[in-house]
C-alpha cells in the first residue's frame, strides 16, 4: 500500500491533474448537431454559469420543469420520474446532470452550449460532418 501512495505521489508530478476534461470528436459532433437543433427559447438560466435544459424524452417545458422545482410537490411518484428525466441542470463546457455527463463530465449538452453561447469553436473537420441525410 505504501509503495502504490509512494508511485502515485511521484507519477503525479510529473502529469498533474487535468484542470478541464477533453472533448472528443465524437463528443463535439453530438454537441454541433445539439447545439444546431436545440431552440433557444427552451434554454433557462438558473444561477452564476448554470442553465436547465430540455432533455430528449422531455414530457414537460422547461418551465414547468422549473415551477415544480421551485414547489417541490408532485402528484405521484411516476411523475416525479417523468420530472426528473425531462431536463439537464448544465454549466457550459464543465458539467451536466443526464447520464453520461454524471459519468464522464462532458456531454452534448455541456459542449453544446459551450458552441450556443461563444465559447467554444467547433472545429472544421465537424462542421463539414453531414447533419443528416438529404431526402
Amino acid at each position: 500500500m505504501e509503495q502504490m501512495l509512494t508511485d502515485w505521489s511521484e507519477a503525479s508530478i510529473s502529469s498533474p491533474f487535468a484542470t478541464a476534461t477533453s472533448i472528443s470528436p465524437d463528443t463535439e459532433l453530438h454537441a454541433y448537431k445539439w447545439s444546431v437543433s436545440i431552440n433557444r427559447s427552451d434554454i433557462l438560466h438558473w444561477f452564476n454559469t448554470f442553465y436547465f435544459v430540455p432533455s430528449s424524452t422531455a414530457t414537460i417545458t422547461t418551465s414547468v420543469w422549473l415551477d415544480l422545482y421551485r414547489s417541490g410537490q408532485w402528484a405521484s411518484f411516476d411523475d416525479f420520474v417523468a420530472w426528473q428525466t425531462s431536463c439537464w441542470l448544465v454549466s457550459p463546457l464543465t458539467s451536466c446532470t443526464c447520464p453520461i455527463g454524471l459519468k464522464q463530465y462532458t456531454c452534448k449538452h455541456s459542449v453544446g452550449l459551450g458552441i450556443v453561447f461563444s465559447m467554444y469553436q467547433v472545429t472544421d473537420k465537424t462542421r463539414c460532418e453531414p447533419l443528416g441525410k438529404r431526402k
